[in-house]
């Protein structure tokens, strides 16, 4: 996908205050996977709509000074809702601070009326050739870029039919490297080129949004908090307490997330994640994962099925390095094993 999320700007006050418009629809191929039998928008895309919403307010309350605005922290993320195909994700921002090349935000995002996701955002201003002088020559095509993208949204007239070509599937780890069950587990993650989400996100320097490095981690972590519970848990990304961003994930790099199980209880599980390059500390990100249990009723069975929940797991190697906290191999979730079972029996009953 091509990862701008505003469809339309409906409001901004330079130096003060931004409301703008992202609507989901039911062609966005992610929604294949998230969550195959409860289609709704990923928090972490939630969260990015904030952030873009931010970074168009900042961009013209300082007339477009700087190259580059890169969110460089969130605190206080909060989902308290769920944005579906067909329904519009209407997004605030109001600046509060500013401190030097730092702007902070408090931003919200709303569906009918009713607020599905809050945050404080810090966004950081800078010129790009400052802190990478080989990319210095880039500035002038990525500002003309810019300018044309954010006519676009004031005007109401996105490219194509908006955010149609959303097709990639919602998989942001490549493979496990480490599994302890209910301790911690590592997974990487390839930036590539050819990513889509890559894409016009910054033009002409590409990078994989911070958003996304979010979702990686809840990938890693919730992994790790599901095996502990057997995989019998609905579990959705309900909270980003804290996420620091030190540099950017660039092409080429490799990143090691890491998430430890600080604790697991009824309501849900806390992760501590980290993300490196080498052993550069590229992003810090405290997560809760909730339990839906039988809080919403619209939610109704599995959001994953578990038989395609269990080849995922393979397709990331769990079981060829995950280990017990003893050394022993993991065995199957009882529950993973059941799913494809009934699985295979339907597919032998269709051949009879």
């Amino acid at each position: 996908m091509r990862c701008r999320l505003i469809d339309r700007i409906t409001q901004l006050e330079a130096g003060h205050h931004i409301e703008a418009v992202k609507r989901l629809y039911a062609a966005e191929g992610y929604l294949e996977d998230h969550f195959p039998k409860f289609p709704i928008m990923p928090g972490v895309l939630m969260l990015e709509t904030m952030y873009q919403a931010g970074y168009w307010l900042v961009r013209k309350t300082e007339d477009f000074a700087h190259s580059m605005v890169t969110l460089k922290e969130a605190r206080n993320v909060k989902f308290s809702g769920f944005v579906k195909p067909g329904q519009d994700l209407v997004v605030h921002a109001d600046i509060k601070k500013q401190d030097g090349s730092c702007s902070t935000l408090i931003a919200r995002g709303e569906v009918d009326g009713k607020t599905v996701v809050s945050a404080r955002l810090v966004v950081e201003a800078f010129e790009l050739g400052d802190r990478y002088p080989s990319r210095a020559a880039g500035r002038d095509y990525l500002m003309r870029k810019l300018r044309r993208q954010f006519e676009r949204v004031v005007a109401g007239t996105p490219e194509d039919p908006p955010n149609a070509g959303l097709s990639m599937r919602w998989l942001w780890i490549d493979r496990f490297v480490e599994f302890v069950r209910g301790e911690r587990s590592v997974a990487i993650k390839n930036v590539s080129l050819t990513e889509e989400p890559l894409s016009d996100y910054i033009p002409g320097f590409p990078v994989l949004p911070a958003s996304l490095i979010v979702e990686g981690l809840a990938w890693t972590g919730g992994i790790l908090a599901n095996d502990q519970r057997g995989f019998r848990e609905r579990t959705v990304l309900a909270k980003v307490n804290r996420a620091v961003f030190h540099r950017p994930a660039l092409p080429g790099d490799q990143l090691r997330y890491c998430a430890v199980l600080e604790g697991i209880e009824a309501e849900g599980a806390f992760i501590r994640g980290t993300s490196h390059v080498g052993d550069e500390l590229q992003a810090e990100v405290d997560l809760f994962l909730a339990h839906l249990g039988d809080r919403f009723d619209e939610v109704e069975g599995d959001l994953i099925d578990p038989a395609d929940m269990l080849a995922t797991l393979r397709l990331f190697g769990l079981y060829d390095i995950g280990r017990t906290a003893t050394g022993e191999p993991l065995d199957v979730a009882e529950k993973l094993q059941d799913g494809e079972r009934l699985a295979q029996a339907a597919v032998d009953a269709a051949r009879t």
